[in-house]
């Protein structure tokens, strides 16, 4: 069930934003007990909402009111929002359960753990996290096209697709895999990549193995982007000469130049691939027996998609609901309608900005071909343009 549009996370990308959340990097703590499948079953359809591709599972926790958790691969363990765990009176829960439509899972312990770049990244509450903890115990399947997830019992699950299975990998017990990838202006090249499922972009490069490969010039064109590891500006965007899983190549995809540091890995890695990537596959999360399968789905295909706009636009105000124009590139569509620094986007067509979220907001820029009726609110002037969408990247 999806509860929001596909996105992005700057108006220069639609197709960004996440950072390696609390409790990453840890080693994943073992189970507290096995977990239950209902009716002494060895599957179950998870209740799943699916937002800009980034996956929230519906859980309670020892029987409350329902929680949304992301679904996070590079999080070493589950937790929980404290205004949530105060909200569903769980806070320092004991012996806490997270029951799942089908499912109860133990953990050890679920700690209750704020994520204060949230909101403003995503204009949505957080709420919490399901980590490693879940997915070594169990082999999990997203369909990302169907937007269903399944969870299996990794003793008798076996694979009998025609995806692509690809060996994995752990560096501090986030998942790895490797990818063979060409920058616009570089030679082919293999590396490995973290596979982060709480990330809202397709590729992002580590600048250190960039600069240790000297291909920091060979990313071509580029236009600026917000960075998704801390939100402001300072990344940069462009698109890839080649993408291969195995001997599948994927086509039309963007990179994030980052310049924030990865955390230090036992081995070296590249960088990250997220949600937006993944949004091409069915993909198999099998842990337990250390591979991770991708197998294409009918997105496969689908480019992925920039800002038509030339705005940054960020989630501001206690409810995610004041739209601030953060950046405008120079000659983009927003730079010739007049649009300036510190606007605020009051509403879209006929919808307030009340009646929106920042990622239907962003979703709207990325349509090539549209025009829009902009409500700008400039100090305490109101005005109205029109807006119409362009490729200027």
């Amino acid at each position: 069930m999806k509860i929001l549009p596909r996105s992005a996370a700057f108006a220069a990308l639609c197709l960004l934003v996440g950072s390696f959340a609390l409790l990453r990097g840890q080693a994943t703590p073992s189970p507290a007990a096995p977990p239950k499948f209902a009716y002494g079953g060895d599957a179950a359809e998870l209740a799943a909402q699916f937002t800009d591709n980034l996956v929230f599972l519906s859980a309670r926790v020892n029987l409350s009111d329902p929680s949304l958790f992301l679904l996070d691969t590079t999080a070493a363990a589950s937790s929980i929002a404290p205004d949530r765990a105060a909200e569903i009176g769980r806070a320092n829960a004991a012996s806490p359960v997270l029951n799942l439509t089908g499912l109860d899972f133990p953990v050890p312990s679920l700690p209750s753990l704020p994520d204060p770049d949230f909101g403003a990244r995503y204009g949505l509450e957080y709420q919490g996290t399901i980590g490693r903890d879940f997915l070594s115990s169990l082999v999990v399947q997203v369909d990302y096209a169907r937007e269903t997830v399944r969870a299996y019992a990794p003793v008798s699950y076996k694979y009998s697709g025609k995806g692509i299975i690809l060996p994995m990998a752990q560096s501090s017990g986030a998942p790895l895999v490797s990818l063979r990838f060409a920058l616009e202006k570089s030679k082919e090249r293999t590396a490995n990549f973290i596979v982060d499922t709480s990330l809202d972009a397709s590729i992002v490069f580590d600048q250190k193995f960039l600069a240790a490969h000297h291909m920091n010039g060979d990313a071509g064109k580029t236009i600026p982007a917000v960075d998704p590891f801390t939100g402001a500006a300072g990344a940069e965007i462009g698109r890839l000469r080649d993408l291969e899983f195995g001997k599948t190549s994927v086509g039309d995809v963007l990179g994030t130049y980052s310049k924030h540091a990865f955390p230090n890995a036992g081995v070296p890695i590249a960088g990250a691939i997220g949600a937006q990537l993944l949004r091409r596959f069915t993909v198999v999360f099998d842990f337990p027996h250390h591979q991770l399968i991708f197998d294409p789905n009918s997105h496969f295909g689908d480019p992925d998609e920039e800002d038509k706009s030339g705005m940054m636009i960020v989630a501001q105000g206690s409810n995610y609901k004041t739209f601030a124009v953060a950046a405008v590139q120079p000659n983009s569509p927003a730079a010739q309608a007049g649009i300036k620094t510190g606007d605020i986007i009051a509403g879209v067509d006929t919808d307030p900005a009340a009646d929106l979220s920042l990622l239907v907001v962003r979703n709207l820029f990325c349509q090539v071909g549209h025009k829009y009726k902009v409500v700008l609110q400039r100090g305490d002037q109101t005005k109205e343009i029109t807006l119409q969408m362009r490729r200027y990247f």
